[in-house]
C-alpha cells in the first residue's frame, strides 16, 4: 500500500486522467441501470408490485392478457378449485379526451371487493356502486384533476375521476381502474368474458388450477417475462449494460498493462534490492482497487445529485442497493483487470530490468 501511495502521489495528473476515465465509465453505467430499472417499473409497475402471485390465462393466449378470454365458466372452475384466494380481471386499451387533449391508457376492470383494488392516494375509493374510475397518478401531469370527466374514443362514453392511485402502469401507459360490470359495458364485445383470474396463494393452488384443461397458470415473474415489449426493452438495456461493463474492464486493464510495461526499470531494481513479486504485486492491485473505488464513489456521489435534477418525464429508478451492488461489480472487474499486469511484474528479470545484461 504504501508504494501504491506514493506512485499515486508523484504521478498526480497521470492518476486524476485514470480515475477520470473510471468514473466517466461508473457514471454511465449507473445512469444505464437506473433508466433500465426506470423503464422496467414504467412499463409494469402494475405487475411489479401486485399482491398477486398467479395468473391464470386461457392456454392459447400464452400468458398475455389482451389475447386471453375466460368464459363465466373457466371463471367459475377456477374459483371452484382456489376458492377466495382468486379474483377475475379485464384488460383492454382506451383512448379518452379530457378536454380538447387527447390521452390513452390501460382500462382495467375489477372487482373493487378484491386484492387488486387500487390504494388511493386522493379521493375516493372504487366500489361496485360507481361507474367512475380510479386512475394513475401519472395523469395529473396531463392534466387530469379530481372529478373531471373523460371522455372515452370513439363511443362517447364517460368516466368520472374518483381518485387517483400510484404505481399503475402497464406498457408505459396509466392505468384507469373500474369495476368489472362497468369494464363489460364498455367492451361489448367481450361477451361476459374476463382476460386473466389473479391467484393470491401458494403453489399448490396454482398447480391444481394450471392442471384445468384449456388453462396456463403463470407467476408473476413470468407474466414480466411474455408482457409484450418488456423481455426486449429490458434485454436491448442489459445487453449495453454488460458491453459498458466489459469496455471498462478493457479500458483499466489496457491502463494499468501500459503503465506496468513503462515501469518495468523500476520493478527489476526494486526487486534487486529485495523486493519480493508478492509485495510488487500487492502494490499494483492496491493502486488499481484505490484509483477504482475513489471513481466509483465520486460517480455514485454525481449520479445521485444529478438524480434530483432530471425531468419528470424520465422513467429513472436507481435505490441504493442497486448502486451498491453496480459499484461492488465495477470494483471486482477492476481486480479481475489487474490480473493481466501480474504476470508481467512475476516475469521481471531484475538484471534485464536494470540494463546490466544485454
Amino acid at each position: 500500500m504504501f508504494l501504491a501511495l506514493r506512485e499515486l502521489q508523484h504521478y498526480r495528473f497521470r492518476s486524476v486522467l485514470i480515475g477520470g476515465i473510471v468514473a466517466l465509465i461508473a457514471f454511465m453505467v449507473f445512469m444505464l441501470t437506473g433508466l433500465t430499472r426506470g423503464l422496467a417499473h414504467d412499463n409494469a409497475a402494475l405487475l411489479i408490485e401486485t399482491p398477486a402471485s398467479y395468473f391464470v390465462t386461457t392456454r392459447d393466449a400464452e400468458g398475455v392478457f389482451t389475447r386471453s378470454f375466460l368464459s363465466k365458466a373457466d371463471v367459475q372452475r377456477i374459483t371452484a378449485a382456489a376458492g377466495s384466494a382468486s379474483t377475475p380481471l379485464a384488460q383492454s386499451f382506451a383512448s379518452f379526451s379530457n378536454g380538447d387533449k387527447q390521452l390513452s391508457g390501460v382500462l382495467l376492470g375489477i372487482d373493487p371487493a378484491s386484492f387488486l383494488a387500487p390504494k388511493v392516494t386522493d379521493g375516493q375509493a372504487l366500489t361496485a356502486s360507481t361507474a367512475g374510475a380510479v386512475v394513475d397518478s401519472s395523469l395529473q401531469k396531463d392534466g387530469v384533476k379530481l372529478g373531471d370527466t373523460l371522455i372515452l374514443k370513439p363511443g362517447g362514453e364517460t368516466l368520472k375521476v374518483l381518485g387517483f392511485t400510484r404505481s399503475a402502469r402497464l406498457n408505459h401507459q396509466p392505468v384507469m381502474f373500474v369495476t368489472l360490470s362497468r369494464w363489460q359495458a364498455l367492451n361489448p364485445r367481450s361477451q361476459g368474458s374476463v382476460s386473466a383470474v389473479a391467484l393470491k396463494t401458494d403453489a399448490g393452488v396454482a398447480s391444481k388450477v394450471g392442471a384445468l384443461s384449456g388453462l396456463s397458470v403463470f407467476t408473476r415473474a413470468q407474466a414480466l417475462q411474455v408482457l409484450p415489449g418488456y423481455k426486449e426493452e429490458q434485454g436491448s438495456l442489459t445487453m449495453i449494460q454488460v458491453f459498458l461493463v466489459v469496455v471498462a474492464a478493457f479500458v483499466m486493464a489496457v491502463f494499468f498493462y501500459v503503465l506496468t510495461l513503462q515501469k518495468t526499470p523500476q520493478f527489476g531494481l526494486l526487486k534487486a534490492i529485495g523486493a519480493s513479486t508478492r509485495t510488487l504485486a500487492g502494490s499494483l492491485v492496491a493502486q488499481m482497487l484505490l484509483l477504482t473505488v475513489v471513481a466509483v464513489l465520486i460517480a455514485a456521489l454525481v449520479t445521485l445529485g444529478l438524480v434530483n435534477l432530471l425531468p419528470a418525464g424520465i422513467p429513472f429508478t436507481l435505490t441504493l442497493p442497486t448502486l451498491l451492488a453496480a459499484s461492488a461489480l465495477l470494483i471486482v472487474v477492476a481486480a479481475l483487470s489487474s490480473l493481466l499486469s501480474l504476470r508481467t511484474v512475476a516475469k521481471v528479470d531484475p538484471l534485464i530490468a536494470i540494463g546490466t545484461v544485454t
